[in-house]
């Protein structure tokens, strides 16, 4: 069972991704002692993952804000051009 902040860090990471880049992107988030592993695929971005320590998940977890521009950061690191 995912603990609260790591089932909220996963509904905001599917309304996100889902807004961002579609029904088809491929993501899965593998949860772990120290935190968890996201990767994300879709044709518009290279394939990437990257960690999350705990103290990061629960603070994009509890911070919309701070969550929207991690991720967008993210897609933009990612982006093909």
């Amino acid at each position: 069972m995912d603990s609260p902040p790591l089932q909220q860090f996963r509904k905001r990471l599917s309304d996100f991704i889902f807004f961002h880049l579609g029904s088809d992107a491929r993501w899965e988030i593998q949860p772990s002692p120290q935190g968890a592993s996201v990767s994300i695929e879709h044709p518009r971005v290279r394939p990437f993952r990257f960690e999350l320590s705990l103290a990061e998940l629960e603070q994009l977890a509890g911070d919309p804000g701070r969550f929207e521009v991690a991720m967008l950061d993210q897609l933009t690191q990612h982006r093909k051009s």
